[in-house]
């Protein structure tokens, strides 16, 4: 149940940003009056088209963003003790802590904080997955490194009719130790805690959107191989999909302000954060919305 009370209404719009994905909510402050029913409604009608949404300025406190997540359903938030904070709702990612102390990039927690470079969906390691994601900014450094979309709609449109028959309905098994492994990582760094929850789980490769009926590819850097194929062959078919999915005109990139809320749905898109070792810090706090259901 939403936590959020329907409040006064307010003129907030929701604009496409053009290009694959995007939009921007205008004249909506988190710290105003509650976000009404309808408004939430809005927001996920916009989520399902255009696949993220931003909503500009926006300074406030960890009990408003959480009321605001709770809105859409159950925050998930750190369920991996490598990155967990201390507030288990949120995780803060970046090169900083929310106290400002330098993350170790050679420690667990840094090189998990790394492997957001590779293109991920947010969950896809979990069932049910997570199904929209915020990230808040809160420090940047003057120039901020960029979050890049993946519009896996569109990859889907754009298959070949005889390729989505091929695979319409294949299933993967993700598993984040499969991830974290591409970039150097063993099962050994992670806590036997943390092994006993990351236990690998199916979703179906491509996927119906509940609001609007579109289908898209689910993919992630989390998606080991195709269940029921050769190891090789199911990991080279993925690869070919990350890739096609990948291409310039199915990304949008996100160049971040002081104060972006990003709000994300993961059914649909994939994203990766870019590369940055400058010396000013960086921190951006995440938060998920689990879905209600296993993917289907």
């Amino acid at each position: 149940m939403s936590s959020w009370i329907p409040g006064q209404s307010r003129p907030m719009s929701i604009s496409s940003m053009g290009g694959a994905l995007g939009a921007e909510a205008s004249d909506a402050d988190l710290a105003d009056v509650p976000f009404s029913r309808e408004e939430i409604d809005s927001i996920e009608v916009a989520l399902a088209t255009y696949g993220t949404v931003v909503f500009r300025k926006q300074r406030v406190r960890d009990e408003i963003r959480l009321s605001f997540v709770q809105a859409f359903g159950p925050a998930i938030g750190g369920r991996i003790q490598e990155i967990a904070d201390e507030d288990s709702q949120f995780v803060d990612v970046g090169t900083v802590d929310r106290h400002g102390n330098l993350y170790n990039s050679n420690d667990a927690r840094g090189m998990y904080m790394r492997a957001n470079e590779l293109w991920h969906t947010d969950g896809s390691h979990c069932q049910p997955p997570i199904r929209l994601t915020v990230l808040h900014a809160q420090v940047l450094p003057p120039e901020p490194p960029p979050t890049e979309f993946a519009n896996m709609r569109a990859a889907w449109e754009s298959l070949p009719a005889s390729t989505q028959k091929e695979i319409e309905h294949l299933q993967v098994e993700h598993n984040i130790l499969w991830s974290r492994q591409q970039i150097g990582m063993k099962p050994e760094d992670f806590s036997e805690q943390t092994r006993s929850v990351i236990r690998p789980v199916r979703h179906p490769l491509v996927r119906t959107h509940p609001l609007n009926g579109k289908k898209s590819l689910y993919l992630a850097s989390h998606a080991s191989h195709i269940v029921g194929w050769p190891l090789d062959e199911g990991r080279r078919l993925l690869k070919s999909l990350m890739e096609f999915a990948t291409r310039p005109e199915f990304v949008y990139i996100h160049h971040w302000q002081p104060h972006d809320l990003l709000i994300w749905d993961n059914r649909w898109t994939m994203h990766r954060a870019t590369t940055y070792s400058g010396p000013y810090p960086r921190n951006l706090r995440w938060c998920g919305v689990r879905e209600l259901e296993p993917s289907c």
